[in-house]
């Protein structure tokens, strides 16, 4: 197969968000990127947020301008038109299609079925316009095991049709390296070689569990950091205002929350109404992780889109009365050090992190993706990203032991 203007391997992006799953391919030998799309609009249950500038998030890093478009009337001929695309040619095709409306974070999701969930059939299109040699998909864990299955169900016959051989997961990335407890659903699709996952590719290596730490992931941040190297986007942080700056200073430090606030009556007066409410009635609720600090020698909770707010998760600092910056979340997503996020918002800096599929996840399966179409198996320096809070010193070959 040959590709236009170079020998590398060409990658369309659909749903690129802010670049997380194009950096897996970036800067990997024998690739490039040859297309992007992204609508750039907030996609909070129930609303249009506006603008999200993504797209300049995604040129900032990778140097390729997204087509901002909406993929529900994107056509393919329109994307291959745009970025000079011809079928057969594009050695990876991801599509990252919206998890909100599968994510069981909505406990409505598991009663409606709503119109941007049919993004993941529309991948199907694309598919077969472009006929790549692999396809990729990153989801909610619920793409797969949730009460809208046939979505997937759907997708995966038309690609079966097409001749791909279809291999699909689900796995809790901190097994990967990444310091967070993040649930998600992995499609890798080939047809030109069986398709290997990240199951495949950690055979035989473990991980050393202090790796995937809070305090050991903004450790490695700060000794970046001491090195001299610095970028501005990155140390962004909200302010606070005075009410939820007090209940944080009286919120016990190293995982303390709402709750441990709720438990001595004398500092009640800082709760919000509703925790008030809730503490009063015997019902934490759904949620008992809001205006929660991270523990030190544990994995971050799931970071979510909107994390700018210590009211939405577990998003404060162990110790310092504050939310993580944007670049100690980002280093919590997986995100290289230097990553940049060039956006006038603070608060769209944050989104871009958290919708994004994390690149040391991303950089694993492209690996993954490089397996496939080699068969070559890759070793763990050619798998662990550089410059980020995981390092090949924190991978370590399985023993066995033979029986006695």
């Amino acid at each position: 197969m040959t590709y236009p203007q170079t020998t590398s391997r060409a990658v369309v992006d659909l749903f690129s968000c802010g670049g997380g799953m194009s950096a897996g391919f970036a800067k990997r030998p024998g690739w490039h990127l040859a297309g992007a799309v992204d609508l750039e609009v907030a996609k909070p249950s129930g609303r249009d947020a506006g603008e999200t500038g993504c797209n300049e998030i995604y040129e900032a890093n990778h140097g390729l301008k997204p087509l901002s478009a909406d993929l529900h009337a994107l056509t393919p001929e329109e994307l291959m038109a745009h970025f000079g695309l011809e079928r057969g040619q594009v050695g990876c095709l991801i599509s990252c299609a919206p998890c909100t409306d599968f994510s069981r974070a909505n406990p409505q999701n598991h009663l409606t079925d709503r119109r941007r969930n049919t993004l993941v059939g529309r991948s199907g299109d694309f598919v077969e316009a472009l006929l790549p040699d692999v396809f990729v998909m990153e989801n909610a864990r619920e793409l797969i095991t949730g009460n809208h299955p046939e979505h997937w169900a759907s997708l995966r016959r038309r690609l079966e049709t097409l001749g791909y051989e279809v291999r699909a997961e689900v796995h809790f990335l901190s097994q990967f390296g990444l310091p967070q407890i993040r649930e998600r659903a992995l499609v890798i699709a080939s047809r030109v070689g069986a398709p290997k996952t990240l199951t495949d590719l950690w055979s035989g290596w473990s991980l050393r569990p202090s790796a995937i730490t809070v305090r050991s992931a903004l450790g490695r941040l700060e000794g970046w950091r001491a090195r001299g190297l610095k970028d501005s986007t990155g140390d962004a942080v909200p302010g606070m205002s005075a009410p939820v700056a007090k209940r944080l200073a009286v919120t016990p430090a190293d995982g303390g929350g709402w709750v441990d606030v709720a438990r001595q009556p004398r500092l009640r007066r800082h709760l919000t109404p509703d925790c008030l409410r809730r503490w009063n009635e015997g019902n934490l609720g759904s949620h008992p992780d809001v205006y929660g600090r991270m523990w030190w020698d544990r994995p971050a909770p799931t970071i979510k889109r909107e994390c700018a707010h210590i009211g939405n998760g577990r998003y404060a600092h162990p110790l310092a009365n504050r939310l993580l910056t944007v670049r100690e979340m980002a280093t919590l997503q997986g995100f290289p050090f230097d990553y940049r996020f060039p956006v006038r918002s603070v608060a769209n800096r944050y989104r871009a992190i958290g919708d994004a599929v994390p690149p040391m996840i991303a950089w694993q399966i492209a690996a993954c993706v490089d397996w496939t179409l080699t068969g070559k198996r890759p070793q763990p320096a050619d798998w662990i990203m550089s410059n980020t809070c995981l390092t090949l010193a924190d991978v370590e070959a399985v023993t066995i032991r033979s029986a006695a």
